[in-house]
């Protein structure tokens, strides 16, 4: 209201101005002096509310570099995931307290991601903590149970056992290292589908509090980030599962954002000090700069839930989920083979060999037909005398270049943009120095 008032004052002194200064004569005017005005009579504004302080998040220093961490210099790029096989990590959240043990603790969370290098494609695979599996050593019991008395060695295990998808490394955070990893990136920014409303929110001294997120983009910081994801009252279990998957998304894309893959071997000793893996740092790093180069539209999603398991009444009347396991592998094994069909399947490819190695451009096409990439002509260049391999690239179909020359190893000189004579998608012409990956 103040504001547009006087914006509207405003306009009005400046249209009587350029009348006064638009008349020839000059004009006076006589101003009738006020007499002394008694503030006490004047109306009393209405009070506006204070507006709401955002939480000042904590100043986090890097801690040094561990010498575990290779040293990059200035632009230097972060060291390449060596392997083509798909890469399973379990993540793990753990349900730990300041007071308590973390090698006894049950797992809040448990979410498996596959990272496909070949591809450049990820899955994510939520599995409810009340599902009930057997346990190798231990017997059926709750999947939550495996980490309390076996670790993350036993958890790994028994995702592997009970469901089939490969599981080579873990992460495990607790509370506070999971805030502390938010508020290290000044927040994250959430597009909350529906509000978050749980009136039995359990606090640090196991007590209860009322929590509310509202709906829309919200920058979380850390405590907020761990009530969103953690939050089992607001909806069922399902329903904190699929919070927990578009919370990882949006945590990636704010990392992107900050453009923080060039400071990663600083944060690297924050990392270590936040979440215990088996993963070293080099593998960290790479892993890293593999997740930045996957498009979000290649981040497949599953929610082991009502679909997949049915409840179950145990012992002591405890609830339970009984898993559809056949079910749940095959939902699992569907979900990793569309991940290992490359960004450019869609694409149609040509190979031609520049080389005089006789065979070179068959074995070539076989493997990408491998893969899952549609060669449809295979035959000898122009000449027999490249030196490098080349990827040419008609306009439109960059994306599927740079799969293309991920998939094959291939560096980013190999990518030439031009027209050719083939109605086929991309070419790919072999030189001397081609070798199929291993």
């Amino acid at each position: 209201m103040f504001v547009l008032g006087g914006l509207f004052f405003g306009l009005v002194f400046l249209e009587n101005l350029r009348t006064l200064m638009a008349r020839p004569d000059p004009v006076i005017v006589d101003v009738p002096v006020a007499g002394p005005v008694n503030l006490s009579k004047l109306p009393q504004l209405p009070q506006f509310p204070q507006l709401p302080q955002f939480p000042q998040l904590p100043a986090i220093s890097l801690p040094s570099l561990p010498s575990s961490v290779p040293q990059l210099g200035p632009g230097t790029l972060l060291p390449e995931w060596q392997g083509t096989k798909p890469i399973g990590i379990l993540l793990l959240g753990v349900d730990k307290r300041d007071d308590e043990k973390v090698e006894y603790s049950r797992t809040d969370t448990m979410l498996l991601v596959v990272i496909n290098p070949q591809s450049k494609a990820a899955v994510m695979v939520s599995l409810p903590r009340d599902l009930w599996v057997s346990i190798p050593g231990y017997g059926e019991q709750r999947i939550n149970v495996a980490h309390a008395v076996g670790g993350p060695a036993l958890a790994k295990k028994t995702v592997e056992q009970n469901f089939g998808a490969p599981v080579d490394f873990y992460a495990r955070v607790d509370f506070r290292g999971f805030e502390q990893m938010v508020d290290t990136l000044g927040g994250v920014v959430v597009d909350v589908e529906k509000p978050v409303k749980d009136d039995e929110y359990p606090t640090e001294n196991y007590g209860l509090m009322r929590i509310y997120i509202a709906p829309g983009p919200q920058l979380m910081d850390g405590k907020t980030a761990l009530q969103y994801v953690r939050s089992r009252h607001s909806e069922n279990d399902f329903g904190r599962m699929r919070r927990q998957q578009r919370f990882l998304v949006a945590l990636r894309e704010r990392a992107l954002q900050l453009n923080v893959l060039p400071k990663l071997p600083q944060l690297i000793g924050l990392a270590q000090q936040t979440a215990a893996t088996d993963l070293g740092a080099t593998d960290i790093l790479a892993l890293a700069r593999l997740g930045s180069e996957i498009e979000k539209d290649r981040i497949g999603t599953l929610v082991i839930d009502g679909r997949y398991a049915d409840p179950y009444v145990g012992a002591e009347g405890a609830s339970l989920l009984m898993p559809r396991t056949q079910a749940i592998r095959a939902a699992i094994r569907e979900l990793l083979a569309a991940s290992d069909k490359p960004d450019a399947a869609s694409a149609t490819i040509e190979v031609l060999n520049g080389t005089e190695t006789a065979g070179l451009a068959q074995a070539a096409a076989d493997y990408l037909a491998g893969k899952g990439y549609h060669v449809v002509r295979v035959a000898n260049a122009d000449r027999m005398d490249y030196a490098d391999s080349a990827i040419i690239i008609p306009s439109g179909n960059a994306r599927a270049g740079q799969t293309l020359a991920s998939t094959l190893k291939l560096p980013a000189s190999a990518l030439q943009e031009g027209q050719t004579d083939s109605p086929a998608d991309l070419r790919l012409v072999l030189g001397r120095s081609f070798k199929l990956p291993q």
